[in-house]
């Protein structure tokens, strides 16, 4: 039996992040998430995370112990945690988009939850599910 796990979380930004503060952030994590053997994908949306990581259990409760005291975010809700047979990300050592809710009205089947401006943080973990697919297959395009 594996181990694999997957975490999904949403928090919300302290500060308001540009575009080089983002790409800083990605030069930093990716290569420490690839030596410590986790997938996955972050979004962000005008100041709300949502972050997918894949896992082994002891490896990304230590990451999720250096997450929840990152002073860039706070207010980190774990909204689905599970055992997995395989990695939904296996190919991304952390991907990455920024969004806008013109993107989020384009995955499918959840135009009523976003039209009602709702953020990141209030998603349930079917529709995190949901969004993170698409944004894996560019589905949003």
């Amino acid at each position: 039996m594996s181990d694999l796990k997957q975490l999904v979380y949403v928090s919300q930004a302290t500060r308001e992040l540009y575009e080089a503060d983002l790409a800083r952030l990605l030069e930093r994590i990716r290569p420490n998430n690839s030596a410590a053997g986790v997938t996955g994908m972050l979004l962000y949306d005008g100041g709300a995370f949502m972050q997918v990581i894949e896992g082994n259990q002891a490896t990304l409760e230590k990451l999720y112990n250096v997450i929840i005291r990152d002073p860039r975010h706070k207010d980190v809700v774990v909204i689905l945690e599970k055992a997995i047979a395989r990695r939904q990300f296996p190919d991304w050592s952390m991907g990455f988009a920024e969004i806008n809710d013109e993107m989020l009205s384009r995955v499918d089947g959840l135009n009523d939850f976003f039209s009602a401006k709702t953020c990141l943080k209030e998603v349930d973990a079917g529709r995190a599910i949901k969004i993170l697919e698409s944004f894996q297959r560019g589905s949003w395009r």
